[in-house]
């Protein structure tokens, strides 16, 4: 990628194609490539991921805001009964996309990274 992103996006739903396949997650923000009209070219895991424009919420700056998921009980969960599952509500780390289980239905204001340690404001506000 570049030196500078021309912004950064995230998924407004996840996008079921079999060519994408476990890249893009839902709550997680990526850099904008490219961006055009109808198309936007992101960087996900270091390979380029082209997306409607209108699957996208786009923003000038990365957020530093956790992103809350809410997964409904027809959503599939690979990970179910495994120590990789984080329920069906769940934070995302804006910085490394890692995810953090919020257990017993409770969201706390504040969330620290287990993962590369950023800490920030749960944004239950901000669903993805």
């Amino acid at each position: 990628m570049g030196d500078q992103p021309l912004g950064w996006a995230r998924v407004w739903y996840a996008l079921k194609r079999e060519e994408d396949e476990g890249l893009l997650r839902q709550g997680a923000w990526y850099p904008v490539v490219t961006s055009g009209v109808t198309r936007a070219v992101l960087e996900v895991s270091g390979q380029r991921v082209t997306v409607p424009q209108e699957a996208l919420e786009v923003r000038d700056k990365r957020p530093d805001r956790f992103t809350v998921v809410y997964r409904t009980r027809e959503d599939p969960n690979p990970a179910r009964g495994t120590r990789a599952d984080v329920g069906r509500r769940y934070g995302v780390c804006p910085m490394c996309a890692t995810r953090l289980p919020f257990r017993n239905n409770v969201i706390p204001p504040v969330a620290t990274c287990k993962e590369c340690g950023h800490q920030g404001i749960v944004a239950w506000w901000e669903t993805g």
